[in-house]
């Protein structure tokens, strides 16, 4: 992943495209003002944005049926797989 400032991004963006859409690369692009924006493909975007709509679908199914755990268990249970 690279990190550009606005002024190369702007004076690059077809290059900067191609790059992200060729080689699957991801660019963080900031401002002045600390203000920051990644771009990604379209492809990738989607894929992602897919994923985490099954992710979700599948949490919501999962409550629904009762298949979770409360936040103390959870936390036991993340406590414990880092000892391992």
């Amino acid at each position: 992943m690279q990190a550009l400032n606005y002024t190369n991004a702007r004076n690059n963006l077809k290059n900067i495209i191609e790059d992200v859409c060729d080689n699957n690369e991801e660019v963080i692009v900031t401002t002045k003002n600390n203000k920051s924006v990644v771009i990604i493909s379209l492809d990738e975007y989607n894929a992602t944005h897919s994923k985490l709509k099954k992710d979700v679908q599948k949490a919501l199914k999962e409550i629904g049926n009762g298949d979770f755990l409360d936040i103390d268990d959870a936390f036991e249970a993340a406590k414990k797989s880092y000892r391992a």
